[in-house]
């Protein structure tokens, strides 16, 4: 998957930065990551990111002007678990299912000693890949 290196750095020194069950998402274009919002106003605890929907659909519309896909939800975990856990994936099932996606970008930036990225793929049926990063 390309993505910005600029984008990959806003990622990394927002989500990255601070506790984990933080998040975002990802637009595309031309094949290419190449928009990210910091969801700052989302709701996060320990287990959980939850989206503020009104700010994030909001962006998404804003992207959607300028021929940007919505691609993903990025968020974070702990340096434990650096797996999607079983309601990442069902919650990657309902946004696929209301945006009427085959699938859907499902990063975790995971939170340890050094924050590290890893760019999931989720499909319609639940499966997730690891998908390869390249740098742009």
């Amino acid at each position: 998957m390309n993505i910005l290196k600029d984008i990959y750095g806003q990622i990394i020194s927002t989500i990255g930065s601070v506790l984990p069950e933080t998040g975002g998402v990802l637009g595309i274009k031309d094949g290419i990551i190449c928009a990210y919002y910091f969801d700052s106003s989302g709701k996060c605890d320990s287990n959980t990111y939850k989206p503020d929907t009104d700010n994030v659909n909001r962006v998404i519309s804003e992207w959607e002007k300028q021929d940007i896909q919505f691609v993903g939800v990025v968020h974070s975990h702990e340096e434990k678990q650096p797996a999607l856990s079983y309601a990442d994936i069902v919650y990657a099932q309902a946004i696929m299912k209301a945006n009427d996606m085959e699938r859907i970008l499902f990063p975790l930036v995971v939170i340890g000693n050094k924050a590290r990225f890893i760019m999931y793929m989720v499909d319609r049926c639940g499966d997730v890949t690891a998908e390869e990063i390249t740098l742009i």
